[in-house]
């Protein structure tokens, strides 16, 4: 199979495998059901597609309400505020939250529901926004923080909560009397969440705190994630978006370079074909992202194929690809850039080690020695060969010698030089005088030398 072919199946395969993944469920009988919809671990794109994802099939469906089970250390800004948008402004049916543990950005999210619950030995707060820099974590400037304050303020407004307090969850400077000094950050524990307007009831169960809502016998359903969505958040993750990103690359580049369609090209595809199923599953992305990658795969191929050299296709390539993960990743596309940076210079340099006992750079390798001609005739390791039996042979320039290049005198290859001028590949040369391995040629007459047989000449 030509490797054109192969990488027109291979984007083919991708682009089924990018949109293949398990359609929403068929719309059931949903009377007198509240659904469930954990929330119980970090805080990710991945989790903000897939409460989207949720609150869009509850707005088709209709639920009597949905019920957000947050147990969260917190996590990524823009996921929150995504999840914080969409139950605020997406979702047409009620909205409840049962807190077990709802630290920073999980305490936004419990209290952008329309009715809080707070289980026993729960907390919520604890929301400093940090970021994480090459030498460890530091909080962010003052300009962040105050934006952020001002969501915690805006959404504790929104549902009728205590704004102050929730304010205090982000900035360790305000201070609430009784709760938290002029240097510690606000955390409640359940009972004090309730009796300072941040929380609406404390419940023993999750039963329980749907009785106190109003809910009392109602079928609960838990909607957890699928297997392509699991999959998905685990894809997400930045060191593996970047393996993935290096492996689709760098295979589909090996094979360009080799003749048919092979397990280099299949890693390829399947890496990229991984790689757009997390950008469409687990990630704000859509199929022009995924074309993006395309593109600049295309581009690269294009001048590892079409164009000598390193340049604008190369250039614009790369370029196209780091818009395509800034867009698809958003708030870690850093992060998923310098894992592939580092993961391609890993393969790099076991490419570099391994590329001297390849097949493919056996063409590409010196295999005679240089060394000087012992008495004996042989060559001593270390040293060049005196070529003087050279001197007035003829041989053919196998390279254009601008004024070095290489020549054939008939079965052997030796590097020659001219005395300043420039003879095209092909020509017939003569051998004028030889210095150590410094090996002076001219361009030989055609009508002096033209029974003269190159191929034949002695050496």
């Amino acid at each position: 199979m030509h490797p054109l072919q192969g990488v027109v199946l291979g984007l083919v395969a991708l682009m089924v495998l990018a949109v293949a993944w398990p359609p929403p469920a068929a719309a059931q009988e949903t009377a007198n059901t509240v659904w469930l919809i954990p929330i119980e671990s970090e805080i990710t794109s991945a989790t903000a597609q897939f409460v989207r994802a949720r609150i869009d099939r509850a707005n088709n469906e209709r639920p009597l309400a949905l019920l957000f089970v947050i147990d969260t250390p917190g996590g990524a800004v823009p996921a929150m505020q995504r999840i914080v948008d969409d139950i605020l402004n997406r979702t047409e049916v009620p909205t409840m939250a049962v807190v077990r543990n709802a630290f920073s950005a999980g305490a936004l999210i419990a209290m952008a529901t329309e009715q809080l619950a707070m289980l026993p030995g729960s907390a919520i707060g604890a929301a400093l926004p940090i970021q994480v820099t090459p030498t460890g974590i530091a909080p962010v400037d003052e300009k962040f923080t105050s934006a952020f304050r001002g969501e915690f303020r805006s959404v504790a407004e929104a549902r009728g909560r205590d704004p102050r307090i929730a304010e205090a969850m982000v900035d360790e400077r305000i201070e609430i009397p009784g709760l938290s000094t002029a240097n510690e950050l606000l955390t409640l524990t359940a009972s004090q969440a309730v009796e300072f307007d941040i929380a609406d009831i404390e419940a023993r169960s999750v039963g329980d705190a749907l009785e106190q809502f109003g809910y009392g016998g109602a079928r609960i359903e838990r909607l957890d994630p699928n297997l392509t969505e699991r999959l998905g958040g685990i894809l997400a993750l930045p060191v593996v978006a970047g393996l993935l990103l290096v492996l689709g690359i760098g295979g589909l580049v090996i094979e360009f370079l080799t003749p048919g369609f092979g397990i280099p090209g299949g890693i390829g595809v399947l890496a990229l074909a991984l790689f757009a199923v997390t950008a469409v599953v687990a990630t704000p992305a859509g199929i022009w992202d995924v074309l993006l990658i395309l593109v600049g795969v295309i581009l690269l191929a294009v001048e590892a194929l079409v164009i000598p050299g390193f340049g604008v296709a190369g250039v614009i390539g790369i370029g196209v690809l780091a818009f395509a993960v800034f867009r698809i990743f958003q708030e870690s596309w850093v992060y998923v850039l310098g894992y592939g940076a580092v993961f391609g210079g890993i393969a790099l340099a076991v490419g570099l080690w391994f590329l001297p006992s390849s097949r493919f750079a056996a063409r590409l390798r010196l295999h005679t020695r240089i060394g000087r001609s012992a008495s004996d005739g042989t060559a001593e390791p270390g040293r060049y060969r005196e070529r003087a039996d050279l001197i007035g042979n003829l041989g053919v320039a196998l390279t254009d010698l601008r004024p070095a290049g290489t020549a054939r005198f008939g079965d052997d290859r030796v590097d020659v030089v001219t005395q300043g001028d420039f003879i095209p590949h092909g020509s017939t040369i003569k051998v004028l005088h030889v210095e150590g391995n410094r090996v002076t040629v001219r361009e030989a007459s055609s009508d002096a030398h033209a029974s003269d047989d190159p191929a034949n000449a002695a050496i």
